[in-house]
């Protein structure tokens, strides 16, 4: 919503350009019911892994004494997590134990967002896309093989 508010400021079309988030649901569903559990809970020894590898050793002892985390340790863990780096291997462990609920909520919607983004109308000579980290290079990979040349991820 802050993206939408700034761009009306600017006097900006604004272009909602996910899917449907019913559609979504109903894929994730599907997914879902197709997930072999067994490997992606094998997945979560390589995610815990990963976080344990990132996160500050304070928070990770704070957790495992306490069963918890503070607000100020969430919010570190958040900002931590969130970064392109980590999001992107968050993603790759995703994709790899659970390739049916990776499809669902990134794959499909990257591409559906990419031909959204393929189809504006060439009055536009500017556009600007705001999206979850997690969308950023498969968007872009979709994008670029229907013949974009330029993209320029400004907050990575």
């Amino acid at each position: 919503s802050v993206a939408v508010n700034e761009g009306l400021k600017l006097n900006a079309t604004i272009v909602l350009g996910d899917r449907d988030v019913d559609v979504t649901l109903q894929r994730l569903t599907t997914a879902i019911s197709k997930t072999n559990f067994k490997q992606l809970l094998s997945a979560d020894t390589q995610i815990e892994e990963q976080m344990i590898n990132t996160l500050p050793t304070e928070t990770i002892d704070s957790f495992q004494k306490s069963g918890s985390l503070s607000s100020d340790e969430m919010r570190t863990m958040v900002e931590i997590l969130k970064t392109k780096d980590n999001v992107k291997a968050l993603m790759a462990n995703l994709k790899r134990a659970a390739p049916e609920i990776y499809g669902a909520m990134v794959a499909e919607r990257d591409e559906y967002m990419a031909r959204g983004l393929n189809e504006l109308p060439n009055k536009y000579l500017t556009t600007v896309a705001v999206m979850g980290l997690a969308h950023i290079d498969g968007v872009e990979r979709n994008l670029m093989a229907s013949g974009w040349t330029q993209a320029i991820p400004m907050c990575t």
